[in-house]
């Protein structure tokens, strides 16, 4: 047998287990009709030597007829009955939600030069400390439009809103509580419901005040240290 790794899937044992199982079956027999032939040889006429060894051959042979016989069975049934591999899984792309333009635009990827996202305009707010990423993930969100707004619901109305395209039904906003105004949170391929349209009427218009979507950008990323709740941070390398 190969050697086996901690990556070897289970239904490599098995088969490594059956053709091991044929090789040995394989030499018992062989092994066994040599003794026989060797018992029937130097029987020297005796019928009782004579009728052993051909009991001997007769009986390896049919246990190699069985082994070959149960293997074509199965393959006659079903080939896949003697196909040991598993089969490969698709991987899940399971995404928990965040914040970011997740519905499909392109980004880029560089600092606003000018409006509520430049450089100069961040350093005077929370996010002055890494006002230079700041101002690229801004751009990237919303290209600095205060009232963008991304990640359609099934109601057709925008999850995500703004500068730092905060995601509602995932985040509260200006001591609204946002999320329950949605069936569940908004992530790719599972658009949430607006539930509560009155509230939701509410957290967009607070999220679209610039400066309260930049208070809730720098509380989510703790003022700038981590932007990881940012699908574009990811893209941008951030």
């Amino acid at each position: 047998m190969g050697t086996v790794t901690s990556s070897t899937p289970p239904g490599a044992y098995i088969s490594g287990f059956y053709n091991f199982a044929l090789m040995i079956g394989g030499v018992l027999a062989f092994g066994a009709i040599v003794y026989g032939g060797v018992l029937y040889a130097a029987s020297m006429g005796n019928p009782s030597r004579q009728s052993e060894g051909k009991e001997w051959i007769k009986s390896a042979l049919l246990g190699l007829l069985l082994l070959a016989g149960a293997y074509l069975v199965l393959y006659t049934i079903n080939p896949e009955l003697v196909d040991l591999s598993l089969p490969t899984l698709a991987p899940i792309n399971i995404q928990t939600p965040s914040e970011g333009n997740q519905s499909g635009g392109s980004v880029t990827c560089t600092p606003a030069s000018s409006g509520p996202c430049s450089v100069t305009q961040l350093k005077s707010t929370c996010l002055g400390s890494s006002a230079n990423s700041a101002s690229e993930i801004c751009n990237a969100e919303s290209s600095g439009n205060a009232v963008a707004g991304g990640d359609i619901s099934t109601n057709g109305q925008p999850v995500s809103i703004g500068l730092f395209q905060i995601n509602l039904s995932a985040n509260t906003i200006a001591g609204l509580n946002c999320p329950s105004a949605f069936n569940h949170s908004w992530h790719v391929g599972s658009p949430s419901t607006i539930t509560n349209p009155t509230l939701y009427a509410q957290c967009v218009a607070a999220a679209k005040n610039v400066a309260t979507n930049i208070a809730k950008a720098c509380s989510l990323s703790n003022n700038g240290a981590n932007w990881s709740k940012w699908s574009t941070a990811r893209t941008c390398g951030l």
